[in-house]
């Protein structure tokens, strides 16, 4: 019965039983007593009547908000088969070239975090859309052309009808593309089924010839030399070979390596897929571009199948080619045949993965281990290997496993045999098809796959996979620990509850004793060093607290080194800031504790201060510095300190083999009691699984972050620009930030540039030689402020542009040619050139460049190599803002 059923029956209930007092024991006698009471129960009435709306008005509300809810959503879960994939790939043809295979997501992303592939536009402005055999067919086409900065949508075209046999869809874009600007081409399809399917490219149009038939005509025909032993000779020319490149693996050939390496060595491949050719970046001169197919070799153990990728860049100038960068990675497929008797070995062949995570139950007689998107189960006693879990279906063609952006995690097998493990990333098929989320499952001794939480994310596989902190945890509790995107979560398995530990963790104040199953963070997660450090055991849910030694003290977090913690203390007043606004945090003493909090190890050096440390093993590394005058410090060497190990052997671990053909390969080395009889069975896993109906949404990254993209994928992250910055010029790559804003961009500068709209200002009566050069780019972006006031408050000057800017960027480190970037895109760059001296970089050539002197007057035109020289020798210090 209902809750407003219920209501209902007890109002006439109540009404029957006041009608029928009246009809049995009226009396006119008494009838001023009767009307009182009669009076009372209407009173009765119309407070129920009222009681009734609120509830129905509470639960309408809890239906409403809970619908509204995207934290944490229950559902009793099902049993559900493992499907296929259903999803259309699309290719894209451009200037006759068939390129960027676009796979679909089941939701909306934001457009500009999708940065798979770009497609160059001609002045045709012509491209065409190749449907791809699937389980269903697109019925209707709609695209968006989008702003890549703001969001904005320019333009909307609709395509009704694609008939189920149409495999080519024409669009010609009628809408003013600005030349060699970015947009975002946002496709939505309805499937047959009458799914929405969103993806994503990007565009880039050019009035000129970018010569891109050409650049790509030079990728194709290196890519082919490859395997043709006789074009060795050809191929070294473009190749840098380095005496450092020790060429002794074929799982990562770059252009470095020799030409036998790059022709393949002692292997003859045959690719046995279509060749997808994505391009990656794109601009006048050159072309990042990515080869993904398969291919099978002969090697001494029998027929292998390889997963290769293989990224280009390149230049084409004055008519002629030239290639910049070469990398191509190789990765065998798991065969349980190619085991090897002999040693007892499980072979894994040739693979860049060589130190992923292994995990046996108690009794040490079963392996778990995950290759490429499949996670396996060896029993040793009955000599089995059955696959658990799996990405793709066994029909799932080439073109679907070339999008490989999946991942699986190792957490814990428990006393029971129960194995927990995470799957990360884009799912091919199945409920979550074209879904990007986190999946905790377990999967039981008894042979049960049941998902535990399912945790959807706004984010693609890359930005997840370095967003995703490598270490998790399964406590006996059933609580799992895990960090992604600068956010520390705990879910409770048997709760069903999921809760944030802390927020906006930075690497400097948040860290993870892995070894001791650990988390220790800083009272202060914005600094790193405050009055206290906590150690929380996540196996026991107890914590340890590490204190400042005296109220004019902190206490630092430093790191962490095997099972231990480093920290170190500090005095307030020597705390400092430079001009351009960096910090020095320099501590007198430091220490080694173990996760209770014992003293292990105390370091301190007389008139010497520990800057910072690096761990490597059992070994800390330090950086120090020595105080030359007030809040002035100096490098002032380095020293280390060793630290006792208390590791123990592991008893599955993985080896490697070298041979004539394959070079490296690798294999699972089992324990010297264990041997293979024979060459183990392979087994498939559990047909279905057990959903648990509850989902988490994951948030984005709060604090601002930046993103390495080269060769094809996110390499690398850091927490400042100029560490991202000096990293993506070493690979030849892009800076984009955690709100999808390209920050920098290699060979992304014009030859030369001069912003406008600077107004001269020089220093003296008042106006500090720092204030000025800030007053000058505040002024340049509108800010209403005078240099005087700038002057009175005394700051660094990147804090002057702090307080009024809400996105400035400290390029300390960085190189002219690495920030000159900035002046390319319109943002002038202040450049230290002595203490408490600046100038304003406002425009350059090849040769010169133009600054503003606060000490001059107007803008001078000085030599760009004698700066450069002044620059460098001020310590590279650059401070320049990115758009709000």
């Amino acid at each position: 019965m209902s809750l407003l059923h219920f209501c209902q029956k007890a109002v006439t209930i109540i009404l029957y039983a006041g009608w029928y007092r009246l009809k049995q024991g009226f009396n006119w006698r008494h009838r001023a007593k009767e009307i009182s009471e009669w009076g009372m129960v209407i009173i009765m009435v119309k407070n129920i009547y009222k009681a009734v709306i609120l509830v129905m008005v509470f639960v309408g509300a809890l239906f409403f908000f809970g619908r509204q809810m995207k934290t944490d959503i229950s559902d009793t879960g099902s049993s559900v088969l493992f499907a296929e994939e259903s999803f259309p790939v699309m290719k894209i043809e451009t200037q006759g070239q068939v390129i960027n295979a676009l796979y679909g997501y089941s939701a909306p992303m934001e457009p500009d975090i999708v940065r798979e592939s770009i497609t160059p536009l001609d002045q045709s402005k012509k491209i065409t859309l190749q449907l791809g055999k699937a389980a269903t067919y697109l019925t209707k086409l709609q695209y968006q052309i989008v702003d890549k900065e703001s969001g904005e949508i320019y333009d909307t075209q609709t395509i009704s009808v694609i008939e189920p046999s149409q495999k080519r869809v024409e669009i010609v874009f009628d809408y003013g593309f600005k030349t060699s600007t970015e947009y975002i081409l946002d496709i939505l399809g309805t499937s047959s089924e009458g799914r929405k399917i969103h993806y994503y490219t990007r565009l880039k149009y050019y009035m000129d010839e970018s010569n891109f038939q050409k650049k790509l005509a030079f990728v194709k025909e290196f890519h082919k030399k490859t395997f043709d032993k006789s074009k060795m000779e050809e191929l070294e020319r473009y190749l840098e070979v380095s005496s450092t490149n020790r060429n002794t693996t074929l799982a990562n050939v770059d252009i470095t390596s020799n030409s036998d390496l790059v022709t393949w060595g002692g292997m003859s491949p045959e690719v046995i897929s279509d060749e997808i050719i994505t391009i990656k970046e794109y601009n006048m001169e050159t072309a990042c571009v990515q080869y993904n197919y398969f291919a099978e070799a002969r090697t001494s153990s029998g027929k292998e199948t390889y997963h290769i990728k293989e990224f280009y860049r390149v230049r084409h100038a004055s008519g002629q080619n030239y290639l910049l960068n070469f990398k191509r990675t190789m990765e065998a497929e798991f065969n349980v045949k190619l085991a090897s008797r002999q040693t007892s070995q499980l072979k894994l062949g040739i693979t860049n993965d060589s130190s992923s995570k292994m995990l046996s139950n108690n009794n040490e007689n079963v392996l778990y281990f995950a290759r490429g998107n499949i996670l396996y189960r060896y029993d040793m006693e009955k000599n089995e290997v059955q696959r658990v879990y799996t990405a793709f279906s066994q029909k799932a063609s080439y073109l679907y496993q070339a999008y490989d952006e999946q991942a699986i995690r190792l957490l814990k097998v428990d006393e029971k045999g129960t194995l927990y493990f995470c799957v990360y990333g884009y799912f091919p098929r199945g409920q979550y098809e074209g879904d990007v989320a986190v999946i905790l499952y377990e999967y039981t001794a008894e042979g049960e796959l049941r998902e535990m939480v399912y945790m959807p994310i706004n984010a693609t596989y890359q930005q997840l996979q370095e967003d995703f902190e490598e270490y998790g945890y399964v406590s006996s509790r059933g609580i799992y620990y895990f960090t992604v995107a600068n956010t520390v979560y705990s879910y409770n398995m048997t709760g069903k509850r999921l809760e944030k530990i802390a927020e906006n963790i930075k690497s400097n104040t948040f860290m993870t004793i892995e070894n001791a199953n650990c988390y220790v963070w800083s009272s202060s997660l914005s600094n790193g060093y405050g009055e206290s450090i906590t150690i929380y055991n996540l196996e026991t849910d107890e914590k340890q607290m590490l204190y400042r030694p005296d109220k004019a003290s902190y206490i630092r977090l430093l790191g962490v080194i095997e099972e231990n913690v480093v920290y170190g203390y500090m005095k307030k007043k020597d705390i400092a800031q430079t001009e351009e606004g960096s910090r020095i945090l320099p501590c007198y003493e430091l220490h080694i504790a173990n996760p209770e909090g014992k003293n292990l190890k105390t370091y301190s050096k007389p008139d010497r201060y520990i800057q910072s440390i690096e761990a490597k093993g059992n070994v800390v590394n330090m950086t120090l510095c020595r105080k030359v005058g007030k809040n002035k410090y100096r490098k002032a060497g380095e020293d280390s300190i060793l630290n006792t190990s208390d590791s123990q052997p592991v008893k599955f671990r993985y080896t490697s083999r070298v041979t004539s053909k394959s070079l490296t390969e690798w294999y699972i080395q089992f324990p010297s009691s264990f041997e293979m009889l024979e060459i183990p069975k392979m087994t498939e896993g559990p047909s279905e699984l057990m959903t648990s109906g509850r989902f988490v949404r994951l948030e984005q990254p709060g604090i601002a972050k930046y993103y390495v993209y080269a060769l094809g994928e996110i390499t690398t992250s850091f927490e400042n620009a100029r560490q991202a910055i000096r990293e993506a010029d070493r690979q030849m790559g892009v800076v984009i930030s955690s709100n999808h804003q390209v920050v920098w961009e290699r060979s992304g500068s014009f030859l030369q540039n001069d912003i406008g709209g600077i107004s001269a200002t020089r220093s003296g009566n008042g106006v500090s030689n720092l204030a000025a050069c800030a007053y000058m780019v505040l002024k340049k972006n509108h800010i209403d402020v005078k240099a005087e006031e700038l002057s009175e408050e005394n700051l660094p000057v990147y804090n002057m542009l702090a307080k009024y800017m809400t996105r400035p960027v400290n390029l300390k480190g960085c190189t002219l040619d690495e920030v000159l970037y900035f002046v390319s895109n319109n943002k002038p760059v202040i450049a230290m050139t002595a203490n408490k001296k600046a100038v304003v970089i406002s425009g350059y050539t090849t040769t010169e460049l133009h600054i503003y002197d606060p000490e001059q007057a107007g803008m001078q035109t000085v030599s760009r190599f004698r700066y450069e020289e002044i620059f460098k020798n001020a310590g590279n210090r650059f401070i320049s803002y990115m758009e709000e």
